[in-house]
């Protein structure tokens, strides 16, 4: 496997287990979707737009553009078919991003600056990794909140995934 389809097949599974994860969630009740609960994010609600804002804040760092974002705990809007919407969106256009860069493109280091003002730098293919990795990590805590709910959350691991694409006669991962 190269470098390029490792990375590709990690924002192709991020995308799906994001569609997994707001899925269960639509077929909650919206006041267990809002409903504060102990949690670093607060809510479900506030999960789904903190993962969503900080994709926005990263693309925009390898993409030298700019976001509106000045806190971690940014709601971006309160509307679960909306958040969904541009949650799909976002999704779309981090595949295709990735599907178009080159391997030099991945290999180059992009310097950031964090919300709270802390320099770093990465590699775009490190940036992306840690999409897919942060991701998977809040969903962790969301399905958490389900349990609080108390419902099960749909599993969303890697070993699914795989599984999912198998049994819809897409091609298999790498």
């Amino acid at each position: 496997m190269t470098y390029k389809t490792y990375i590709q097949t990690l924002i192709d599974y991020n995308a799906w287990a994001n569609e997994v994860c707001y899925k269960s969630v639509l077929d909650l009740p919206p006041e267990e979707v809002t409903k504060e609960r102990p949690s670093l994010l607060v809510s479900i609600l506030a999960s789904l737009n903190h993962l969503l804002a900080m994709d926005e804040v990263w693309l925009a760092h390898m993409t030298g553009g700019s976001h509106p974002y000045t806190e971690l705990r940014a709601m971006i809007t309160e509307d679960m078919d909306e958040l969904w919407q541009l949650r799909q969106e976002m999704d779309k256009t981090l595949t295709g991003y990735t599907a178009n860069l080159s391997d030099e493109e991945l290999n180059e280091v992009i310097n950031y600056t964090m919300i709270e003002g802390k320099q770093g730098s990465m590699s775009r293919a490190m940036i992306l990794s840690h999409l897919a990795l942060h991701g998977n990590y809040h969903r962790g805590w969301i399905a958490g909140l389900f349990g609080q709910v108390p419902q099960l959350p749909t599993a969303s691991d890697l070993p699914v995934y795989e599984r999912a694409l198998r049994e819809s006669g897409l091609p298999p991962m790498p």
